[in-house]
């Protein structure tokens, strides 16, 4: 399998660290063969929507070839944002690949438990409309943060970026899960990676159901993985049942 990040390289590596999580592996030799093509000169997804700034396409194909060249049959992107870009960039290649969008909806789907949904992600993510059309199409509403708090979850992405978010990075998040909760929000997809790699730090305990796209992305990589160790070589090992991310947090 290929993954197609740096975009940005913390949230990459920590969606390789959930992949080896989710994987049910009892040594080395049973855990999956993966390429990482982490390129962070790829433009701003986030000018590119937002002002039209430069288009992240080419380093995209640029990416996706070298991992084609080294053998990957199949292919995440472990951010969300860029998503809106990648159906152009794989259209006719001859890769599987697993959207990080699809993965949460269907997560949603298994255990959501309100017909409106928070909805954590970037400004531009937002702005594209990607996870609000995936959504609706399932049959849920969709609740964002206040624009007080949006502002403080682009502070939060920023500083993951930078590898230096700031000492109230978790007190912010936990305070827009809260004010999501008081409208009535009760499942939260985090539906941005670089926030994803706060997900652990949050908590166990509380009423709101955090949906991780990362760990969901994760678990739908390694299924399709053992699909095609099932098609190319007839038989599958036995590994017990993957399990999900969501979970309730304070």
């Amino acid at each position: 399998m290929g993954i197609l990040g740096g975009m940005g390289p913390s949230a990459t590596a920590d969606f390789y660290a959930k992949l080896i999580a989710h994987t049910p592996a009892s040594l080395d030799q049973e855990h999956l063969r993966v390429v990482i093509w982490a390129d962070p000169t790829v433009p701003s997804r986030q000018d590119a929507i937002l002002a039209g700034a430069q288009d992240p396409t080419p380093w995209l194909e640029t990416g996706l070839q070298r991992l084609m060249d080294c053998g990957a049959e199949i292919i995440v992107v472990p951010c969300n944002t860029v998503h809106g870009y990648l159906p152009a960039v794989l259209a006719g290649k001859p890769v599987e690949f697993i959207s990080i969008i699809d993965s949460t909806i269907q997560a949603v789907q298994r255990s959501a438990r309100s017909g409106t949904i928070g909805l954590l992600a970037t400004d531009g993510a937002l702005l594209s409309g990607m996870y609000q059309q995936a959504l609706s199409d399932a049959g849920y509403d969709v609740a964002v943060p206040v624009p007080e708090d949006q502002a403080l979850l682009m502070n939060i992405v920023h500083g993951v970026k930078a590898g230096r978010p700031g000492a109230s990075s978790l007190q912010d998040l936990r305070q827009i899960l809260a004010n999501l909760y008081e409208q009535g929000i009760q499942s939260v997809i985090v539906g941005c990676t670089e926030l994803s790699t706060l997900v652990s730090e949050i908590g166990d305990s509380g009423v709101v159901t955090l949906i991780d796209p990362a760990v969901e992305l994760a678990i739908a990589t390694v299924r399709s993985a053992r699909t095609h160790v099932r098609a190319s070589c007839g038989e599958l090992n036995s590994y017990p049942t993957l399990s999900h991310s969501s979970r309730a947090v304070s």
